[in-house]
């Protein structure tokens, strides 16, 4: 079918070439609108790579294509996953609740170490996010994200998904994240749900699909 392998080969070559947010927002028109006469086989590793641009794509893209995202089922998880905290607050519930109800694992693993965090949070000093990503071992730019949330919420998800409690995820909500920051959202945030998606949080290092063969 030459179509779909033309389309295809223009967005390897998007990878290749490392645009991500490029290839983000071709892919997001792709999948919310999938061909007829594209290869139902082609859909699973394009969609596996959708996830990996939005992982490296630049938090504006991340921000225009997660609206577009809600209501839509037969999406992965994992990819709405890598939208959360770009997401609007409903597309934010609907991907709580999902993996909420998702049972295969998802395991967050070790827990993080509170008193060490807590001291971070009280020392006074700039880099807290940075403490943050390497106490809960998720990258930088998502401690980043979820520190400067005004919801609280995605600091509530990682507090619990951690093993945090309630008390800790108070002191660095009222120490640390933006002014007002509402304590009781950490009730609001179902722990199967944060385990979860800290656990995805934490393991950012897939490879790019390959994808020619899902298009002959």
């Amino acid at each position: 079918m030459p179509g779909a392998k033309q389309h295809l080969d223009e967005l390897l070559a998007l990878a290749a070439e490392r645009r991500w947010t490029a290839l983000a927002r071709e892919l997001a028109s792709l999948v919310l609108d999938w061909p007829q006469e594209y290869p139902a086989a082609m859909r699973a590793p394009v969609l596996a790579l959708f996830e990996r641009a939005l992982r490296e794509c630049d938090e504006a893209a991340r921000a225009e294509i997660a609206p577009r995202m809600g209501g839509r089922p037969d999406l992965p998880l994992k990819l709405l996953n890598e939208l959360y905290l770009a997401a609007p607050a409903p597309l934010r519930r609907e991907i709580l609740m999902r993996n909420e109800l998702e049972r295969d694992g998802g395991a967050a693993g070790a827990p993080a170490d509170a008193a060490l965090l807590l001291r971070a949070a009280r020392n006074g000093g700039r880099g807290f996010a940075a403490a943050l990503s390497g106490v809960c071992a998720v990258p930088n730019d998502i401690a980043e994200a979820i520190l400067a949330d005004k919801s609280g919420e995605p600091l509530a998800v990682l507090c619990r998904g951690a093993g945090l409690d309630r008390a800790i995820f108070s002191s660095i909500a009222i120490l640390r994240a933006p002014q007002d920051v509402p304590l009781n959202v950490y009730d609001t945030v179902p722990e199967h749900a944060a385990r979860r998606l800290t656990g995805q949080w934490r393991s950012h290092h897939a490879a790019i699909p390959e994808l020619v063969r899902a298009a002959e």
